[in-house]
């Protein structure tokens, strides 16, 4: 399953958007975020040449296809809402748009990101820091691309896994 599809223009994000259903009614199963950082045998912290900064989120919806994972590459910001009080994590629809010149910082940086959240009504200029809830779950990276997994793949990711005809075991 190594057909990756890139992001690029606003037709590939409808793709991606009507492929998984706007993510109704799915969940992030795993995050996988590498750095590329490192440490050398002279305690000197290098940067990884050619990666880093990439954060792999994996999904299990409901429909089918039943499980996308999305690689951000060149991640500036993430924002992972984990256990909320009296809110599930479940997604009932999803903000995927290109923005431009919303990075403080111009070295180093691409004029263009990429915006995922896992609320349509997702504001980039009301994101919040503090600890509120509900909260939204967000990453603004330079690139995106997507596949569609194996589906033993998200189960496998699951705490649990798939709830096939039982109740959850405790």
């Amino acid at each position: 399953m190594d057909d990756w599809k890139e992001i690029k223009t606003q037709k590939d994000i409808n793709e991606l958007m009507n492929t998984f259903m706007g993510f109704h009614d799915s969940c992030i199963v795993s995050a996988n975020y590498r750095s590329g950082l490192y440490v050398d045998g002279r305690s000197m912290v290098f940067n990884a040449k050619g990666s880093g900064y990439e954060l792999s989120l994996l999904f299990h919806g409901q429909w089918e296809p039943r499980c996308v994972e999305l690689l951000f590459g060149g991640v500036r910001r993430m924002h992972l809402v984990g256990l909320q009080d009296n809110y599930l994590n479940d997604i009932f629809d999803a903000h995927l748009a290109f923005y431009d010149n919303i990075l403080p910082c111009k070295f180093n940086a691409s004029s263009r990101v990429i915006v995922w959240a896992d609320n349509y009504n997702f504001k980039i200029d009301k994101m919040i820091a503090g600890l509120e809830e509900p909260a939204d779950s967000y990453v603004i990276a330079t690139t995106l691309r997507w596949r569609i997994a194996d589906e033993d793949a998200c189960d496998k990711s699951g705490s649990r896994g798939p709830v096939r005809g039982g109740p959850i075991p405790l």
